[in-house]
């Protein structure tokens, strides 16, 4: 299994340029230079819609966060998350790389546990909501578009598919079923244990625990991150309205919304892939035909996009040494601290002998 994953990432790296580089010879590299020229200015309003969405999650997180003491501001946490964001972006680790990095970048200032908690709720509120997001993408298809009536089973069995997640998860809640805190103890009373789970579990089912006080007791701030998680999908349906209506020269809400729909459904699914590369291009084109448009008009767009990542991306990497320094220090110390607990037994016992002999010696004295 772990050689199978160990091979699985660059091989869907290896197809996706593949497909890129298929989609743009077919396209037609002029073509899709000739709609980017045509975009003009409006590609700053492009990165000012993408500086909301991230603002919006920035808030978003902030509002996760569950700590006794002050809590961090959106814009505080902006460039932690424009610095995970990079790694998620532009490494075939993706999530993996990328969200460890923004727990460790914010535990500095309200502890591992809080900030790996905020992390994980943060993330799942985007899941829900865009799940949510894609069934009406799915429903509106259906009302809108004659040709998809006969795919209703099939978007029957997607909408299926995006509830039974949240249904569970739902379930889970509501029963404070620790499902992480059973799956360790399954571990534990199986006999696999290690230095890595004993060391992470209790903290883990800490982090699992906080995770579930949020939802059940503190449902004003799950419904401020909700909102601004669903706000953050109609800033992707502007980027794509304003991308048509400059390149194709006429656009509707309705093509906008449903290449959104698709985009936010690619990017779960393909996670893995930086820049999601060749499969973001493939499914707007894909997405575009079937509304009657031209495949050429969704690659560009989804290139366009990537222009627009790529600016995100290149100010998240250029702090990325300012959180490196922080790490450093921090493991600079976490050593300093491992080293004095090593030696405060040792005075002590050192003490305790000297003591001793001083009352031994004391008591000789004294006969």
């Amino acid at each position: 299994m772990n050689g199978f994953r160990r091979y699985i990432r660059p091989v869907a790296t290896i197809v996706s340029v593949a497909l890129f580089v298929y989609l743009i010879r077919r396209t037609g590299p002029q073509t899709v230079f000739q709609n980017v020229r045509l975009l003009g200015w409006s590609m700053l309003l492009l990165i000012l819609l993408s500086g909301i969405r991230h603002v919006l999650r920035a808030q978003a997180w902030s509002w996760s966060v569950q700590t006794e003491g002050a809590r961090p501001a959106a814009l505080q946490l902006l460039g932690p998350r424009l610095m995970g964001e990079a790694l998620n972006d532009l490494t075939p680790a993706g999530p993996l790389l990328g969200e460890p990095a923004k727990i460790a970048a914010v535990s500095e200032w309200i502890g591992a546990e809080e900030a790996a908690s905020s992390v994980v709720i943060e993330n799942l509120i985007y899941l829900l909501s865009a799940l949510l997001f894609m069934m009406s993408g799915v429903v509106l298809a259906l009302l809108k578009i004659a040709a998809l009536r006969s795919m209703v089973w099939i978007a029957a069995g997607l909408a299926v598919c995006f509830a039974g997640p949240v249904a569970f998860l739902f379930w889970a809640i509501c029963r404070r079923r620790l499902l992480l805190a059973s799956v360790l103890d399954c571990l534990n009373r199986l006999g696999f244990r290690g230095a890595l789970l004993d060391r992470h579990g209790p903290s883990l089912c800490r982090v699992e625990s906080m995770v579930y006080d949020f939802f059940r007791q503190r449902k004003r701030a799950f419904l401020g991150v909700f909102a601004a998680e669903i706000a953050t999908n109609f800033t992707g349906i502007c980027e794509a309205y304003v991308i048509l209506a400059a390149t194709t020269g006429s656009s509707s809400v309705l093509a906008a919304y449903l290449v959104e729909t698709v985009s936010r459904a690619v990017q779960l699914a393909f996670s893995f892939v930086p820049l999601g590369l060749g499969v973001q291009e493939g499914a707007t084109a894909a997405t575009l035909q079937t509304l009657g448009g031209a495949a050429g008009a969704g690659v560009s767009l989804a290139i366009i996009r990537k222009i627009r990542s790529l600016f995100w991306a290149g100010i998240g990497l250029c702090l990325m040494p300012k959180y490196a320094a922080i790490f450093s220090a921090r493991g600079k110390n976490e050593v300093e601290v491992r080293k004095i607990s090593e030696i405060k037994p040792a005075v002590a016992t050192a003490q305790q002998r000297r003591t001793r002999d001083e009352v031994y010696e004391i008591g000789r004295l004294a006969s």
